[in-house]
Formats: C-alpha cells, structure tokens, sequence
C-alpha cells in the first residue's frame, strides 16, 4: 500500500515552512532552466527562436480575431432578437468570414508550433543522449538509486517537457492577451462582473493550491511506479529462460505484482483530491454563467443593453474568470509538469557532474601508452568501503598474457573494469593503450539488435567485409554452420535467446579474430565453453600476435599465458609461476 503521508489542506504556515516552499520553487526553477536554456543557445536557436516568434504572432492574430468574432456574434444576436434581416445577414456573413480566418489562424498556429516541438525534441534527445554516453555515463548511473529509469526520462519524459513547457508557457501568455482584449468588452457592459469575475478566480485558485498540496508528491510517485512497473515486465521479458529453467513464474509474477500494486496504491490515492478538483472546477464554471445572467438581466429589463450584449458578455465574463484562474484550473497538469522538471533536472545535474573531471584524490590514474602495465595499483570499490586488490604492480610482455585467478568475488573482474576505466576509485597508474586499440569480451558477449553480420563486425558495424572473410572467421570459432542454420548474414533475429552462451562467447572470440586488435581483455570468455573449445581459441589467440589480460579459474588456461596473479582477498595477491598455478585449488568464479 502506499504509504506517503497525506498532508492536510488547511496546514499550518510557518515562516521556516515558507522559505522551504520558496526554496523549493527556485530549485524548481534552476532545473527547469538548466533543461531548457541549452536548446535556445544552442547553434539550432536562431530556427527555434523564429519558430516561437512565428507561433507568438499567430496567437495574437488569432485572439484579436476571436475578440472582433465576439463583437459580430453580438451584432447578429441583437439584429435576430430585433427582426432586422439585412443586419443579421451583414453581421452574419462578416461572423463567418472572420470565424475562417480565425480557423486558419489556429491551424497555422498548431503546425508551426508541433514543428516546433519535434525540432525541440530532436536536438534536446540527442543532447541528453550525447551527455548520456560520454564518459559512461550509462555504466555509472545504475550505481545511482536517487537515478532511477533513465530510458524513461530521455524517452518519455523529455517529450513531456517540451510539450508542457511550450503548452503552459504558450497558454498563459495567450490567456493574458486574452483577458487583455475581453477585459475591455465586459468593462463597458457591466463592470461589476469584472470584480464578480476576479473573486471567483481567486477562490477557485485557493481550493485548487490546497488540493494540488496533495496531488503533487502522488504525481511524481505515480510516474516513479509507472517506470518501475514497465521495467518489471522488460526484465521477465529479458530473463524469460532464465526463469523458466528456475521454475521462478510464481516469483517473478509476485514482483511484478507487487510493483503494479504500488502504483495502484498511489493511483487510488489520487482519485479523491484530483475528483474534488474537477468537481470544484467544473461547479464554478457552471455557476459562473448564472452570475453573469443575475448581474446582467436587470439591465436587460431596463432597456439599458441588448440581448447581443448579453450574447457578448458571458464568453467575455467566462473568459475573465479563466484568465484570473487559469493557476486553479492547470494545477493538477502543472504538478505532472513539476514531476517532469525534476525528473528531468535531478538526470541533468547528474550527466553535469558525471562530465566533470574526477577528483585527483582516491583515484587512479590512467595513462595512455602502447602497453599493459599497472604500477602500485589499489582497487576499490565505487564507494570506497572495501579495497579489492592493494598496491598491485605488473607489465605484460608484448603479445603475451596474463591470468588473474582466484575465488568468486574476490576483485577479478574488478581489475579489468579499472583497466577498462569503468571504475576509478583506488590509487596508483595504470599504462594502457587507447580504448580503441583494445576489444573488451567479456563473459555474456554483447548481442546487438541487428543481423547476424552485425553480431560479428560489432563495435565496427560500418566497416566493409566480404561474405567469404565473415565466413571465414566464423569457421576459425567452430560456427562454420551457423550462417546456414540462422537463414543468412542478414537475417535479423533475438540472437541473445537463438544463440546458447558457449556459441555467443565463441562469437565474441570471432569479433575478436575479425577486427585482430594489438590488445584484448577477456574476462571468463570461454566459461560456457568445453576444453577442447577454449584451448582451440586460445590457440588462435597465442597466433594472433596479441597482448591479452584474462580472468579464469580452469587451469586448463595457465599454459597460454605467462604471467598468473592469485587475487586472494581483502586486497591481498600473489604471483604463481604456471607450475605452482597447476597445482593451486580455486573457487570458481
């Protein structure tokens, strides 16, 4: 069940609360500022910058003509009440002349505007997915628990943004030029109803500010659980075999179930306050219309205005009450709005600070030379609460390897994503070639969404290959049937559930073989294979002139390569020469 407190509705101010709220509202402001300001500055902003000029004009064009459309409906309404047929004829064509120039307004209006939103989007994504990738940002937010569904927020919640920025920002100056044009019109008819306007405004905005006090947190949790909830499903949709071989429907659907009951917790706990104020709104928008009719039927009686002027008065009065309310009736889209901010701002300062150069404290430091080599190296892990490997120093000689072995969790892998430079959080160096001049396999290869041609040229897909050179390296792994099998190179298939791990990794060997890197980190690439398998691979390798990093725990694997280092724990470690190595019990990993 949900458990977020409720807050009340009449609560009780207070100047440390206040300045809460108002700091609350900056922090509010600063991200939506920082999320929006980079498009308009940005090298797209003299297209965009046009666009909202054009869509600004169109809106006043269109208001002036709704407010000269009001003037006509009440020239036609007092000729029909009078029986003047020439008039309403006159009035009535000028009335239809002007409501299709005010549609034409509208539609050019909404199509420079959704031109507007798509070329926003465009370059806001690509923004958020530049920032996103570098530095691995992809890798190292999912350390992050205060960053949750990062593909919803640059798939969805960026949309939101824009949509809702251009929206309400659009709307408010629309109703404000609005009430501008009617304030005039009501004014001169009875300027009582003005006031009469003003007060049902703000009593209406009053209600809706204590109500949406409520609706917002349950906005910004709804959106939390409703990412949660859809990447339950994409999770049993991704581990849909590993599940069935675990027999684990019952727990999965448990999880799964558990996640949408969140939501619908959250869901129900909605449906009052957001009932309220649609109940609210919709009552005063009714009763409005008959408080205009009481303060302007007396007049009528007296002869002192027309029934055209009464035609002309209660859009004009309504729209009054909408300008003076229009915070009362967007409160609940605005909290969603508010929801979306700072899901999108909180993502932004953490891309911004993930872009910042890391501290020289605590960190090691990588340099870029043509070798493998790790000087006083210590790992830790990204929290820095435990020391996974202590002041580790080696070379490896030109196209050799080293074997780093030892239990399961005891900081194997660990070394190769401070290799990789995945995590940085230790001390010493690290001498390294470019990530480019290096192919990273690691246990469970990487299966592209794409074809099979893909899967084997992968990080290279652009790059140009002969069939027969494809083929040629799928045989040199042991997959000589597998172009046959899947229906072609091009084929495109769900190759993570076609293809079994031992095939995959086998996969990986043959990216590794095509592309022939002057380095390579392997990290269990052959433990889904047979003996006879890996040491054929490895064979390869040892031919291929590559200098190469492995972890492993058969000892099926200390004969190719001549340096073993036993990774023993608490940041302990030893060499092994290959004949104590053959001799040495390990955990497997």
């Amino acid at each position: 069940m949900f458990s977020g407190e409720i807050r009340p509705l009449f609560p009780n101010f207070s100047l440390k609360q206040t300045m809460e709220k108002i700091e609350k509202l900056r922090q509010f402001l600063r991200w939506f500022w920082q999320v929006a300001k980079r498009y308009w500055i940005s090298q797209e902003r003299f297209r965009a910058w046009q666009l909202l000029a054009a869509v600004v004009i169109f809106i006043i064009l269109a208001e002036t003509t709704s407010a000269l459309l009001n003037r006509y409906l009440g020239e036609f309404t007092t000729a029909l009440t009078n029986k003047e047929l020439d008039k309403f004829h006159h009035s009535l064509v000028l009335f239809g002349v002007t409501l299709l120039v005010l549609l034409s307004f509208l539609i050019i209006r909404s199509f420079i505007q959704n031109k507007l939103e798509l070329y926003w989007r465009e370059w806001l994504t690509k923004d958020f997915l530049n920032r996103y990738f570098a530095g691995r940002a992809f890798y190292q937010v999912n350390g992050n628990k205060e960053i949750d569904n990062p593909d919803q927020r640059i798939s969805e919640d960026i949309e939101s943004f824009i949509d809702k920025s251009l929206f309400y920002s659009l709307d408010l100056g629309e109703t404000i030029l609005r009430g501008f044009l009617f304030f005039s019109i009501l004014w001169s008819i009875n300027h009582k109803l003005v006031f009469v306007a003003i007060l049902t405004a703000l009593a209406q905005t009053l209600v809706s500010f204590f109500i949406g006090r409520i609706l917002t947190p349950l906005n910004f949790k709804n959106l939390q659980y409703q990412a949660d909830f859809r990447y339950s499903l994409v999770h049993v949709r991704n581990n849909s075999e590993s599940i069935a071989f675990y027999k684990g429907e019952e727990q999965e659907q448990g999880m799964v179930q558990g996640k949408f009951s969140q939501l619908l917790a959250v869901l129900h706990a909605k449906i009052l306050p957001s009932s309220v104020l649609v109940g609210i709104n919709a009552g005063l928008s009714l009763s409005v219309v008959i408080l205009a009719y009481l303060f302007l039927a007396p007049q009528y009686f007296a002869g002192q205005i027309t029934f055209g002027d009464i035609t002309r008065s209660i859009p004009a009065f309504t729209t009054i009450v909408g300008v003076f309310g229009w915070f009362a009736t967007s409160f609940e889209g605005l909290t969603l709005f508010a929801a979306v901010i700072k899901r999108l701002g909180t993502f932004a300062d953490y891309l911004q600070q993930n872009q910042q150069s890391p501290s020289s404290e605590s960190v090691i430091n990588t340099l870029i030379e043509p070798r493998f080599a790790l000087s006083h190296v210590t790992v830790k892990t990204p929290d820095q609460k435990r020391v996974l490997v202590e002041d580790l120093s080696t070379e490896i000689p030109k196209s050799e390897g080293i074997l780093l072995m030892g239990a399961s969790g005891s900081g194997k892998s660990s070394i190769l994503r401070a290799v990789a430079g995945l995590w940085d959080k230790g001390a010493g160096y690290i001498y390294r070639p470019n990530t480019a001049e290096i192919l990273f396999i690691p246990q469970r290869p990487y299966m592209v969404l794409g074809s099979l041609r893909n899967q084997i040229l992968y990080p290279h897909t652009n790059r140009q290959m002969s069939d027969t050179k494809l083929q040629d390296v799928l045989e040199q792994v042991n997959l000589t049937d597998l172009v046959d099998r899947v229906g072609g190179l091009d084929v495109e298939l769900n190759w993570a559930d076609v293809l079994s791990l031992g095939e995959q990794q086998r996969l990986g060997f043959a990216r590794l073989f095509l592309h022939n890197p002057h380095y390579a980190v392997l990290d269990e690439s052959t433990s889904a294979l047979d003996v006879a398998n890996e040491q054929h691979l490895y064979h390869k390798l040892r031919e291929a002139d590559i200098t190469y990093i492995s972890v492993g725990h058969r000892p099926t694997l200390i004969p190719f390569h001549q340096l073993i280092v036993e990774i023993l724990g608490h940041g302990k470690w030893r060499f092994l020469s290959p004949n104590e190595s053959q001799g040495t019990s390990l955990v497997s990993s």
